[in-house]
């Protein structure tokens, strides 16, 4: 069984849209979640891309963001994630951004989980 969880240096507040697919023989299932809201738990088992596990948007509500990936047929998860701020001309920081492709067996494609978080500060 292989579980990980994910760390999303999103502050709360900021507006974040999420894309996910999976291309996976094993059921996928995937929680985005802080400590005051479950934005979405779904899965997903298919070697069909389309459509995506899971795809929307909201407004950060709380603390520790994070993303929970379980596939429980699969001896490990192989991928590293990849964070970074989003940035003006002048250098400031207006955003973050999340990505993380995910190989749940051998075969080395790494689209067995596709992750793409974008969030940007809330200017209203």
């Amino acid at each position: 069984m292989a579980n990980r969880t994910y760390a999303l240096q999103i502050p709360k507040g900021y507006y974040m849209s999420w894309f996910i697919i999976t291309q996976a023989g094993y059921k996928v299932d995937a929680v985005l979640r802080d400590n005051k809201t479950e934005y979405f738990h779904k899965w997903k088992q298919s070697r069909t891309i389309a459509p995506p596990l899971a795809q929307g948007y909201s407004f950060v509500e709380g603390d520790s963001l994070e993303l929970v990936i379980d596939v429980k047929e699969s001896k490990q998860l192989k991928g590293a994630p990849h964070s970074s701020d989003i940035l003006n001309d002048s250098g400031d920081i207006v955003g973050k951004e999340f990505t993380l492709c995910i190989e749940d067996s051998d075969d080395q494609d790494y689209n067995d989980v596709a992750v793409s978080v974008f969030a940007w500060k809330n200017r209203g």
